[in-house]
């Protein structure tokens, strides 16, 4: 599931974007980071909360348990298809896209989230911080294709056995999904010049075999967790 997050170029190229900003690129990209890391775990939060504790050694049926499981591997079969249809539909995604002219709905865009603009300077104020810390909250956490994954793992986590597993998934989990956000983080704390450069290679990269690769991986666990909804529905 982390992988899926990791090769998934939304959060990366709007992290790089953070940190190519020309003179607000370390602010930008901690404040990316913030919002990124609580949406994460406001997701995984919720996969906990839905799933029911499990008794140690024993699974009984219960309708609540497939509903979870079902419910959760029907969303990830949906992104799994989606991945797969952007996949093969993807060559017009890569054409370069006319500019929207400067008092079009670019234009209000970028009003609302001002660290868009990366040759810009609007006083650093609320409204600049709230918006580039809602852009890492939704990129991340709060985006119906990341929230997911993470809900996923929230779920898994509380059917796993033993803290150190729960731990370490959780560990592993976090660490994946936030690195597209950490290494643009630390491009703009100590190479900031080589953030629009790296941007263009890695989003090329991701925009070519980013999607199958997730593709792959949701349509595996989909396949698991409705086996698992499967055998845990009351006969």
């Amino acid at each position: 599931m982390g992988v899926v997050v990791l090769l998934s170029p939304e959060v990366f190229i709007l992290a790089l974007l953070m940190a190519a900003h020309k003179s607000r690129a370390r602010l930008n990209s901690v404040v990316f980071f913030l919002g990124s890391s609580i949406g994460l775990f406001f997701a995984i939060g919720v996969g906990l909360w839905i799933t029911p504790n499990p008794t140690p050694g024993v699974e009984h049926p219960s309708w609540t348990h497939f509903a979870v499981r079902a419910g959760i591997g029907t969303a990830l079969l949906c992104v799994a298809i989606y991945r797969t249809w952007q996949f093969l539909t993807g060559k017009d995604d890569r054409k370069p896209k006319p500019k929207s002219p400067p008092g079009g709905l670019r234009a209000r865009f970028l009003d609302l989230f001002p660290s868009m603009n990366t040759s810009a300077e609007p006083p650093i104020n609320f409204h600049y911080l709230s918006s580039t810390f809602l852009i890492g909250l939704f990129t991340t956490g709060l985006h119906p294709k990341t929230s997911i994954l993470a809900i996923t793992v929230g779920h898994q986590i509380t059917r796993a056995s033993g803290d150190f597993a729960k731990i370490s998934a959780f560990l592993l989990f976090s660490f994946l999904s936030l690195l597209p956000a950490i290494l643009p983080l630390l491009l703009a704390i100590f190479r900031p010049e080589a953030g629009p450069m790296i941007k263009q290679k890695c989003s090329d990269f991701l925009e070519k075999n980013g999607r199958w690769i997730g593709a792959l991986i949701c349509f595996a666990f989909a396949i698991v967790l409705w086996k698992d909804a499967l055998s845990a529905m009351p006969r």
